[in-house]
Order: structure tokens, then sequence, then C-alpha cells
């Protein structure tokens, strides 16, 4: 009897999964009669190079029957790894239910020549996910998930499935957008499109997709993709939103824009507004008098922030709007709800207003495409009053201003639904323009412990005020503070607020100002190249910011993003205890995509830098990438600039980072352990045969100031590495405070164990010079030219890798006169060493075990 019970509740539970997928118009069917023929290759393979995630797709193959409002899904994944059995097990297909039936036909697993059968319809889960409602829209679509059991590596997962119906709100006109690569190699891919040959359907390809190929088939047109072995694609990063550059294919049954305005008309039709509207417009009108311009005022900002914004885009209502009565009842709508609304509100007062589609991804590129009405996924409003046009997005909350400060995002294009108007795209345009303009004021101590300050006054405007006064209004002022505290911590370390941050809003002008004050604990920071020094790196870190990235090395030919519109004016102060110069020269650069302006200035004890940015585009094209790039390593170096401070208390640090580096102490022992063992085995070497040597003649000539300078130099070098800091302890916890932070410290402290290396080799190499001159050896002058060379070169290159480090546009004094003396050394005196016949008489003597000899 249990078992009996047992077998009939688990009959109800299959019954009941099986009923719940039907009520989700979901079936178990054959697959469909109408298909085409097609016979993949399955024993082709990709190139493994082209694998990732751990399978590949050995058959793509879609079917649409633009009659039957059906597309076939037909796909064949091979795993090839552990990462395959994880990534590629999985089967998840949306469809909307409102409009839409799913049919699967098969779910099989191929191993080894065997055929396991999968497709059981209790399996399945049909799941609401609803990824939208974090944008507040509710679409109604489900997900049919399938988790397949038992997968291996080496299995083959096949399945295939058609989903059957078309949204009504298209009409049953046919468009499609579909790609023919995707991010995992394709070995057999098919894509066709079976439809009536009353239908004209049009076709346009997009980067090197191929036309399709045409034939008749049962009576019926068919267009055909069929290809093989299509390697893997990925996507660009930094790019503009609208670039795309994998290959894809456009169709579409409309004629004109014209057509795609006309089914927008018909969609949008308005009934007779109801008792709450006629009531609202009545109101509006009384509180405007005779002034439309108020009117139109009120109306955008009751629909931008009265109705909020809620959009239930389910079936036909993903592009039909709801009535405006009913928006104004709920008071929630989404874009094509509230548009329509507005609209509404201005023609009842005689103001030209219609809804206008624009796409938020293509933006202006959208005129690329073949005319369709779903290439759009946005819709404002286009109003004229009394000849001036405004562009409104009623989504925007929080906009404040009069009408000419009305600002929209960068459309570029809309296409105003206005079946009488123009027939193709209008220009979106803003009837204001907005700045960003920030200034950073440092208010540095005179000593080295005191505390500084940091107060920093931000000005927005037009748009950019309505994006900060959205941002504050959903976010709270503990939150904006915290964020603001922790930009100013990562670039300047220990910082603390000194006071609330203070908002203040000018509505009337559409303003807002945001003062920030902070105190910073240890602006100063020991300098690690100077005794008793002291810096602090300023950081034009809000440019940086705005700057767009850019990948150097194996970037593709595509363009680079650019924030547009915008325009920031920033400038930093820095007041100095004592006034003093700064050596920065002014930077200048415009093109036709962005400019850049800095003027630095001193007026006393304080330092002003001025920065400017603005965009004219929104993207910087491929063929102009390598100049950008040119141009953003020298404006990096205009973004950040040391001051320097000297302080008359001794040592740079206190406390436990004082003293010596015994690991750098134990580095020098070592190195110079090592190099005179190599100066003992080189002093043993002779150019001369046994018994050819002549007894020299004494030093004289050119040879007694060489004389001088070879006994000399193994005192100044000596004398350089007791007096230089790389010895010092606290030297090295600070070399972190020495650089950018683009920069790795590890970079900077190879450096340093390379110099101390070089300072130790040419001490050694000095000493050796010395007995070699002593004793009138036929090495030394070979020796010398190596030492002078060596010299030069090391000088050269330690100032170029401390000015790229150290990201400094002019060379330190000392270092350019080091560098000089010794090309001036090496210039002088290895051409003499060559030569000169006094120097050929002079050094001829062996070793003393080839004289014994």
């Amino acid at each position: 009897m249990h078992r009996i019970l047992l077998l009939i509740a688990l009959i109800v539970c299959c019954f009941s999964a099986g009923a719940n997928a039907q009520q989700k118009n979901f079936s178990i069917t054959p697959a469909p009669a109408w298909l085409v023929p097609y016979q993949p290759d399955l024993k082709q393979v990709p190139d493994a190079r082209d694998v990732s995630n751990g399978y590949y797709i050995l058959l793509f193959e879609e079917q649409q029957h633009v009659e039957q409002s059906a597309v076939y899904h037909h796909m064949i994944r091979q795993i090839v790894s552990e990462a395959g059995i994880q990534n590629g097990a999985e089967i998840t297909v949306d469809y909307d239910p409102v409009y839409e039936k799913l049919h699967f036909h098969k779910i099989l697993i191929r191993r080894n020549g065997k055929v396991i059968n999968q497709l059981q319809a209790s399996k399945f889960k049909i799941l609401q996910q609803e990824d939208d409602l974090s944008r507040f829209i509710y679409s109604g679509l489900y997900t049919a998930y399938f988790i397949l059991e038992d997968v291996r590596k080496g299995d083959q997962i096949e399945f295939a499935y058609t989903i059957e119906g078309n949204n009504p709100i298209f009409e049953h006109k046919f468009t499609s957008l579909f790609y023919l690569a995707f991010s995992n190699p394709v070995v057999n891919f098919h894509k066709s499109i079976i439809a009536s040959p009353n239908r004209e359907i049009r076709f346009k390809t997009f980067n090197t997709a191929p036309m399709p190929d045409r034939q008749m088939v049962n009576g019926m047109q068919v267009y055909k993709w069929e290809m093989t072995n299509l390697p893997s694609m990925e996507a660009v990063d930094d790019t503009p939103t609208w670039f795309d550059n994998f290959p894809f294919v456009q169709a579409t049954e409309y004629k004109d824009w014209q057509q795609v305005i006309q089914w927008g008309d018909r969609v949008n039709m308005v009934p007779a507004p109801g008792p709450a509207l006629k009531a609202k417009i009545t109101e509006f009108k009384r509180e405007a008098g005779n002034n439309k311009e108020k009117y139109m005022l009120k109306a955008i900002r009751f629909v931008q922030d009265d109705i909020r914004y809620m959009g239930i885009e389910m079936g036909e209502y993903s592009h039909r709007p709801n009535t405006p009565d009913k928006i104004l009842l709920q008071r929630f709508g989404d874009c094509k709800d509230k548009s329509l609304l507005l609209a509404t509100l201005l023609k009842a007062n005689g103001i030209y207003a219609n809804m206008a589609y624009v796409d938020t991804y293509t933006r202006g590129h959208v005129v690329d495409y073949l005319p369709a009405p779903d290439l759009f996924n946005h819709a404002i409003v286009y109003a004229k009053l009394e000849g001036r046009e405004y562009w409104i997005d009623p989504t925007i909350s929080y906009q404040r201003g009069n009408l000419s400060m009305l600002t929209v995002p960068d459309y570029q294009q809309g296409l105003v639904i206005d079946p009488v108007g123009k027939n193709s795209f209008t220009p979106v345009t803003n009837t204001g323009k907005g700045k960003t303009i920030i200034h950073e004021h440092f208010l540095l101590p005179s000593d080295r412990k005191d505390k500084g300050s940091l107060t920093v006054t931000s000005i927005f405007t037009m748009q950019y005020a309505d994006d900060q006064r959205d941002g504050l209004a959903n976010s709270s002022r503990k939150d904006n503070e915290n964020t603001f505290l922790n930009y100013y911590k990562n670039a300047y370390g220990s910082v603390t607020p000194d006071s609330p941050l203070q908002v203040t809003d000018i509505p009337d002008s559409n303003r807002i100002i945001l003062k920030e004050s902070y105190i910073l604990q240890s602006p100063w920071k020991t300098d690690s190249t100077k005794d008793q020094r002291i810096n602090f790196n300023m950081k034009a870190n809000l440019l940086r910011d705005a700057l767009p990235e850019y990948a150097e090395e194996d970037r593709k030919a595509a363009p680079l993003q650019l924030r547009y519109p915008f325009s920031l004016d920033y400038t930093i102060t820095v007041e100095m205890p004592s006034a003093g110069p700064i050596d920065e020269e002014e930077l200048h650069i415009r093109n036709d995509y962005y400019a850049i302006h800095f003027v630095p200035s001193v007026r006393n004890n304080v330092v002003t830098m001025h920065y400017t940015f603005e965009t004219y585009q929104d993207h910087i094209p491929a063929s102009f990438i390598s100049t950008y790039i040119k141009e953003r390593k020298r404006i990096d170096g205009f973004l950040g600039y040391y001051f320097y401070l000297d302080t008359d208390d001794g040592a740079p640090g206190d406390g436990p980072s004082q003293g010596l580096n015994w690991l750098v102490i134990g580095l020098a022992i070592f190195f110079a352990a090592v190099f005179t063992q190599y100066a003992l085995r080189f002093s043993k070497v002779s150019l001369q045969p046994a018994g050819t040597y002549a007894y020299p003649p004494q030093i004289g000539g050119w040879l007694v100031i060489m004389a001088i300078g070879v006994f000399i130099s193994p005192l100044n070098i000596f004398n350089g590495l007791i007096k230089a800091s790389i010895f010092s302890n606290n030297m090295w916890l600070q070399l972190d405070k020495s650089t950018n932070a683009t920069h790795n410290v590890s970079i900077l402290q190879l450096l340093l164990v390379t110099e101390l290396a070089s300072e130790i080799g040419m001490l050694i190499f000095s000493l050796l010079l010395v007995s070699l001159f002593y004793k009138k050896r036929d090495t030394f002058p070979k020796a010398m030219i190596v030492f002078l060379a060596f010299n030069f070169t090391f000088n050269l290159i330690d100032n170029l890798a401390c000015n790229y480090i150290f990201e400094k546009k002019s060379w330190e004094t000392e270092g350019v006169k080091q560098l000089v003396q010794s090309f001036i050394a090496a210039a002088i005196w290895i051409p003499y060493l060559i030569r000169s016949e006094r120097v050929k008489e002079t050094f001829v003597m062996p070793h003393e075990k080839e004289m014994v000899n």
C-alpha cells in the first residue's frame, strides 16, 4: 500500500510539472515539417587554440519560417575539457509566453557511439527571471532551464527546439538582425529564412558579412547562409556603444522610414482625454495663465518628477504605450508611457509635440541601418514653441532651470513620430551646454609633523547638475561623504573630514555647488633622494579619470570611447609655507576630438595648476589612436607635480625607520667581493707575450693629467657612496611615496639595486685602474677605455630611467652635470688612448708571472 501511494505521488508530481510547463506555453513535440534540408560535416574540428570555456559549437543551425512565425534552433556542443562540463552542460531558452510557445524536440548526449536521451518535461524548470527589474522594467519573459546529468569530457550535447509566435504589435511584418560569428568557434553554421515569394525582404550586411544565397524550396523563397569553421571573436574594450566588430546581417520588409513612422503613429494613437487628464490640463493652464513656456515647463516637471519610472512591458506593451489617462491615474510608466503623456499635455495647449524614437546604443549610427521599428530602445519627446526646438527626456528626473537649460543625453538622432512631418531622422541637439568646475585648494604646513588641509569646491551646471541632483537624491548624505573621502584617501593617504559635505542647489540657474573640507594628517613625505628634504605629490586625478584608457599593445582597429558631451574646468592651488618658483611649462593640445590645456602660475607662495578638458565627439577614431597614445603619454607628465621643502631637522625621519639598512650594506659587501674577484683575475691577464716587453719611459705629457684623474677617481666614487641615501633604512621605507601610483615600487627597487651594483663595480674598477696605471700594465689602455665608455653609458641610462620612473619632463641639474662630464671625459681620453704613441710606449708591462717566465 505504501509503495502504491508513493507511485501515485510521483505520477502526480510529474503531471504537475508537465501541467506547469503547459501553462507556460511549453511542450515536447517532434521537429517541424517545414525545415529545409541541411547536412553538416560533423567530422570537422576547429583550431584547438581557438577553443575557450572548455567546449566548442560543432553545429549551429537556425531556421526561421516567416509565414509560420516560428524559429527552429538546433545546436551541438562538443565538450573538450572539465571546464566544458561546467560551462556547457546547461540549456537555457528565453521566451514570452504571452505570444510565444516553446516546443522542445530533443536533448541528447552522444558518448562513445551511444546516444543517451535526456529529454523529459519534468526536468525543465520554467522561471520568470525579470533581470531588468533593477531598471524598473517588468517584461514578463520566462526562461526554461534544463540541467543535464552525467556530462563527461568528450561528450556531445545536442538539443533542438522551436519558438513559435510573433509579437502582434509588429503586425506580422518581418524584421530581423542576427550575427554570423560568436565568442565560441562554430564548426558548422546554417541560417535560413523561409518566406513567401510575395514578401519583399531587403538585406544589409555589416563587417564583411556575406549576403545570402537564394533558392526556391517547395514554393517558398529561402535565404540561406552556410559556412564552416567560423573562428571565435572577441569584443574590443573601451569602444563607444555603437561600435560592433562582429559580422551581422539585418533583414526588413519596411521600404523606408516613413513606413516606420506610420507604424509608430498607429501604435501611439491617443483616445480622447478622460476626466482626470482634462482636470490636470485645466490646472496647468490656470497656473500658467497665457504663458505657454510656463505651461510647458510645468508639464515637463510633472511628468519627470511626479510620474515614477516603471515599465510593465508584456506582450504588445513592449512597444505600445498605455493611455495617458491610465498613466496619470497609476502615476507610473516607462519611457513611451511618459513620453506619450507629456506630448498629450503639450498638444492640449497648442504646443507642437510628438514622441520620438532613439536608440541609446547605436545612437546616431541608427541611420546606417535599414528601416525597422525594433531598432529603437527608448522614447523621448520632440517639441517646438515659438520657433525653438526642444528635446525632452521624460525619464530624467530633477531637471531644473528654464526651457533653454533643458538637456538630453547624446542620442544624436531621433525619429519623430509625425506622419505629416519629416520622413527621416532629425538630429537630437541640446539647447544648453553644461560644465563641471572643480577647485582643489591645498594648504601645506611649514613642518613635516604638522597637518595640512584640503578644500574642494565643485560647481555643476546644466546636465551635470541634473546628474548630481539625481545622485544626491538616490543616496544618503553619509554615503556621498564616504565616497568623496575615500577618493582623496586613495590619492593622499591619511585624510579625515574637517566638516560635513555642504550642498547648495540653485534651481533657477540649474547649478549645484558641493563643498568638501578635509584634514591632511601628514601631507609632507620624506624625500628618498635627498636628506633634509620633504615632498608633497600633487595629483590631478580628476582629469586623469576623465581621460579615456587605452591598450597600447594588440589593440585592434577600433575607435576609443570618449565621454561626450564633457567639459571640465579643473584648478588645483597649493599654498606653500614659503614662496618659490616652479619648473613647469604650459601644455596646449587641440584636435577634432578633444582639447586639453594646462597653464601653471605662481603668486607669492600660492602655486596654481589650471587644467581644461573638453570633448567634441563620442570617440577617437582608430586612425587617430596612435596619435592619442603619444599625446596621452605627454599629458600624463602634467598630471602630477612634486613640491619640495628643505628642512633643518637633520635626518629625514625618526623612530624605528632611522638607521642603516643592513641588507643593502650586505649587498654592497657581496657586490664588492664579486667584483674584486673578477678584478684580480683581470689583473693577471696580459696582452704582451713573455719576453717581448721593454722597460717603459717615465710618465709624462698628457699622461700626467690622466694620472691625476685615475688616482682621484676611487676617492670621488667612494665619497659618493658614503653620502648616498641608499644605505638609509628610511629611504627604502619611503619608496612608495617617491613615484606615482602608476609605477610599481619593485621597478624602483630594481633600479636602486642596479645603481648600487654599478657604483660598487665602478669603485673596484677604478682601484684596478690605479694598480694597472702604477705598474704601467699593457692592459691599462683597454681597461681605461672600457671604464670611460661604461661610465657614460651608465649615467645616460640612469638619467633616462629616473626621469621615466619619477615622470619628470626635464632632467635634474646634477644628473645632467654628471652625464656631460662623463661624455667629455670619454670623448677626449678614448681617442687619445687609441692613437697616442706615448700610451703605446708606456703601458707595455705584462703580469709578473709572464716576466718570470
